[in-house]
């Protein structure tokens, strides 16, 4: 009896390790860039409603850099500023004004051109 468990744990740890190892699939983990954007205009806005740097800066910054036509777009926190680089053939300023508008579901920020 002795022989015949210690035959099957073998028999089991055998067969165990010889089994294929599981085909590891990789997926890319980089995000798209608006690289085919030529900034050909740059203008300054006022960002009212942001009480946060990492909530609200971040996730109008997230959204904006990620619009099609946007080449570029930062905001200062401290004065509620920003600066927007993008392509006036693709997008304009006030697409981008109701784009800062729509983030978070909206009804959170809004956007003002300076005039500078």
């Amino acid at each position: 009896m002795k022989n015949l468990v210690l035959t099957l744990s073998v028999f089991a740890v055998v067969t165990a390790c010889n089994a294929p190892e599981p085909e590891v699939l990789t997926l890319p983990t980089t995000v798209a860039v608006n690289d085919s954007v030529v900034a050909n205009a740059s203008k300054e806005l006022f960002i009212s409603g942001m009480t946060c740097v990492m909530g609200c800066k971040g996730a109008i910054e997230k959204k904006l850099n990620a619009t099609n036509g946007i080449s570029d777009f930062h905001i200062v926190f401290e004065d509620s500023t920003a600066t927007v680089r993008f392509d006036s053939t693709l997008i304009t300023v006030d697409k981008i004004i109701a784009e800062v508008a729509d983030v978070a579901g909206g009804g959170f920020y809004t956007a003002t051109l300076l005039d500078i």
